[in-house]
């Protein structure tokens, strides 16, 4: 307490007095039901060596605290062989009871008074002098011979005090300590009834309180049982949530309507449908020799053979750029962010010519007029596109779910503590199953653009033989009159000069190889490039990212938590040690209200 001990001096930072509360609790069947707190008594003048003035001014500041209370009973404690005129202590009480309805004077040390005293201190007893509304009680206390005397003992020789003259004319429930304990019973019935009304509305309000504190604590998790169900009451309010962005049911939760991240089905279309579009425009490194298609007919050489071109300011302008954004927000994602998102449009320069030059360059001897590796070597240079706009689709597919995944649990997660730790734990095996997505992206991508080109597509041949087809009318046309009847429909078609169709449709085997090589490519890249946009849609987005079993919208499922050591557990969801005694601490103050409810309603 700060205070010295028994013996010790009274050092300079020390205090005579303390503040705290030292409680003696007697019980038992012969116990009265009265609680007293002894407050030490009023000094004015400090004594050096054993009181100071910071003393003083605690010991009023300690009897204020205590006695302000309307449902304390103030004993005024005044000694019988003093002037009662003097005594600051009814001065303090009036001020704080100016009703006088629960103060109660106890006048002390009679046997102490001077021959001749006895009548002033009577007549306090009987209220003619100095009148309280309670009246005054006197006591006898123990003498310095008797200290060490038994309770039976001391009872005995206050009775037979009171019994002796002057006193015996005082009235029995005025005088003597059994007689003061009654009263004061009596007086706590009183109190307690005036005070009942108060007391009741009181025990309510503070019932309301304690258990809106404890709400808000949340549920008790204290054993891996209670941590247990809290995680998996989480995880399947989670996946419900993940559901309904899947399916798109969004009127199912408000959180929809605020965050538009959460809409994650939208956002998926959304960028399958630019990914396709993506692919369609800017797939193909060299545009193919196709009616509308602007395109230049150069001569080979070393620096027409370049195929690097700077796309269009509109196209980059309309590709979200997430790489900033991604590396802020979530820094766990950075090695899926592509750094370059410059995807150059399709050159410009003549297909034919880099055709005609990859086939000389891959030529062998023989019949054979196409190297097996011609159209593969083409092939993989018109499709390097794929890999890059891919990567960029997928990873903000990625970053779009890791979003969601984060802000659905910010959703059903109102604990920042619990969240952040499930958040942290939960990252290492995104993480994985994002690995394990780009893995198998890459595993299609290396199949469709290093793999052995087939298909089992019928298109494939229609577009083969449309090529074909639009290229001899290309050679056709000019060569032909066309007739007409009255209403300006064909009648007829017949060519003017077959020696010069015959001329003009000649081409040695090179130029056939070129074009064959060129019709291949382009009916093959129709069929493949569609095929390619649906697997990775089909595989790499919807079934490893989205709705697979796997997919990272699954990891945090009741199985997940099924899983979780009691160490995990105790570590994710258990309470810390102040929500522990806060929630202990409601608990006890809750059962003591209701306890006290009780009490009031007999």
């Amino acid at each position: 307490m700060g205070i010295p001990g028994p013996g010790q001096s009274l050092e300079g930072s020390q205090s005579t007095f303390s503040d705290d509360l030292l409680s003696i609790e007697l019980c038992g069947p012969g116990q009265q039901n009265l609680s007293i707190i002894d407050i030490p008594g009023i000094f004015r003048t400090p004594t050096e060596g054993v009181t100071t003035k910071e003393d003083m001014a605690l010991v009023r500041t300690i009897m204020y605290h205590h006695i302000r209370d309307e449902r304390t009973i103030i004993l005024a404690v005044v000694p019988s062989n003093t002037d009662i005129a003097t005594q600051e202590i009814l001065t303090i009480a009036k001020e704080v009871d100016p009703k006088g309805l629960r103060t109660l004077g106890v006048l002390t040390k009679p046997d102490l008074i001077d021959d001749g005293g006895q009548e002033n201190v009577m007549m306090l007893v009987e209220g003619k002098r100095n009148p309280l509304r309670l009246g005054y009680h006197i006591v006898r206390n123990r003498g310095q011979s008797e200290l060490s005397s038994q309770p039976s003992e001391r009872a005995r020789k206050e009775k037979e005090f009171f019994l002796s003259q002057p006193w015996s004319r005082l009235s029995r429930d005025r005088v003597g300590t059994q007689a003061l304990q009654q009263r004061l019973q009596d007086l706590l019935v009183d109190i307690t009834r005036r005070e009942f009304p108060k007391v009741q509305s009181q025990i309510l309000k503070k019932l309301a309180d304690c258990r809106r504190q404890i709400e808000g604590l949340g549920v008790e998790r204290q054993s891996p049982e209670q941590q247990r169900r809290y995680l998996l009451k989480l995880s399947n309010g989670f996946q419900k949530m993940a559901d309904s962005a899947l399916d798109a049911y969004y009127s199912r939760e408000k959180a929809f309507s605020n965050h538009d991240q959460l809409r994650l089905a939208t956002l998926a279309a959304d960028l399958m449908d630019r990914f396709s579009e993506d692919v369609e425009k800017l797939g193909h490194t060299v545009k193919f020799d196709l009616p509308g298609n602007d395109v230049k007919a150069t001569e080979t050489s070393e620096e027409s053979s370049s195929l690097s071109v700077n796309g269009s300011d509109d196209m980059l302008n309309s590709l979200d750029d997430r790489s900033d954004a991604t590396v802020t927000l979530y820094p766990e994602l950075e090695e899926f962010t592509i750094s370059d998102k410059t995807f150059p449009e399709p050159s410009n320069r003549s297909i034919l010519d880099w055709i005609r030059e990859e086939h000389r360059r891959a030529r062998s001897f023989g019949l054979a007029t196409i190297g097996p590796s011609t159209i593969p070597t083409i092939w993989q240079e018109q499709t390097k596109n794929w890999e890059n706009l891919t990567m960029d689709y997928i990873g903000d597919l990625v970053y779009h779910v890791h979003d969601f995944i984060y802000n659905a649990l910010t959703h059903v997660c109102e604990d920042e503590r619990v969240r952040t730790i499930l958040w942290s734990v939960l990252q290492e095996d995104l993480v994985k199953k994002y690995k394990e997505t780009f893995k198998h992206i890459k595993f299609i991508l290396h199949v469709e653009r290093f793999g052995k080109l087939l298909t089992s597509n019928h298109h494939y041949n229609d577009n083969l033989q449309m090529c074909k087809t639009s290229r001899l009318k290309g050679m056709l046309e000019g060569h032909a009159i066309t007739q007409y009847d009255s209403a300006g429909l064909i009648r007829s078609t017949k060519v003017v000069n077959m020696d010069q169709v015959a001329q003009s449709t000649t081409m040695d085997s090179n130029d056939h190889a070129v074009h064959e090589i060129h019709d291949i490519l382009v009916s093959y890249y129709e069929i493949a490039r569609k095929r390619f946009v649906d697997t990775v849609c089909m595989q790499g987005s919807d079934f490893h990212l989205l709705t697979g079993e796997s997919s990272p919208l699954r990891l945090f499922s009741t199985n997940f938590v099924s899983n979780l050591s009691p160490n995990q557990l105790d570590m994710i969801a258990g309470e810390e040690a102040a929500t522990r005694q806060l929630r202990e601490s409601l608990t006890n103050q809750i059962d003591a209200l209701e306890k006290g409810k009780k009490l009031l309603r007999v």
